[in-house]
């Protein structure tokens, strides 16, 4: 387990023990989900060849702690804790080697943001924003893992089948602030990727089961 997810299991542990600790405790969702991780695309600065990402499947979790409400909002707040990891290739795109070679890499987000939406019914539509990191793992031997800033924005709803029980789908686009023309993945001072360019963006559509307590 690398260390940032060490760092975000403990944040999550922290908070869900100040929460349930306290008097008059907010309430909170575990989410475990499963999704679809899309797009993500580089350009070589040196050939000009585009290098994408594969649409490949994911999974995660996200933890919500409900907000007191505001009688005078019509809606609910939650702060949003996010993770969620992809296992993907980066290959080219064009030319005669096209899709070879290709370089396994794992895109983990460590996200902290909130989410607000309709606060009573069986159905209740949300908006969601976050900000935290991007952390890219090439698996290739001596290559360097990268951690960029990034942000999401998205929206979704929830349907609850009991009080405590309920399922949630979302759609979100994440953005990664990258160092226009700088290199990344890189071994022994030589860099795969040249960069041109500031922002790296994919897009997530994930369905989760909600534990609510």
């Amino acid at each position: 387990m690398n260390v940032y997810r060490r760092m975000f299991l403990t944040v999550i542990f922290a908070a869900v023990t100040v929460i349930t600790s306290s008097a008059g405790a907010a309430s909170f969702e575990v989410t475990p989900f499963a999704g679809y991780t899309m797009g993500g695309e580089f350009s070589n600065a040196e050939t000009g060849q585009p290098l994408s990402l594969n649409d490949t499947s994911s999974y995660g979790i996200m933890l919500d702690f409900k907000q007191a409400m505001d009688s005078k909002q019509p809606g609910t707040a939650w702060i949003e804790l996010y993770f969620s990891s992809q296992q993907t290739k980066l290959k080219a795109d064009q030319g005669a080697f096209a899709g070879s070679p290709s370089l396994d890499v794992n895109i983990e987000y460590y996200h902290v943001g909130g989410t607000y939406g309709q606060s009573e019914g069986t159905v209740q539509p949300f908006v969601v924003g976050t900000l935290g990191a991007t952390h890219m793992v090439p698996k290739g031997a001596g290559f360097e893992s990268e951690t960029k800033p990034s942000l999401s924005l998205g929206g979704g709803v929830k349907l609850y089948l009991t009080e405590h029980i309920g399922l949630r789908f979302d759609a979100r686009w994440f953005g990664t602030l990258v160092s226009s023309n700088g290199g990344m993945f890189c071994s022994n001072g030589a860099c795969l990727v040249k960069v041109q360019g500031d922002l790296f963006s994919q897009y997530a559509a994930n369905a989760g089961l909600i534990l609510a307590f």
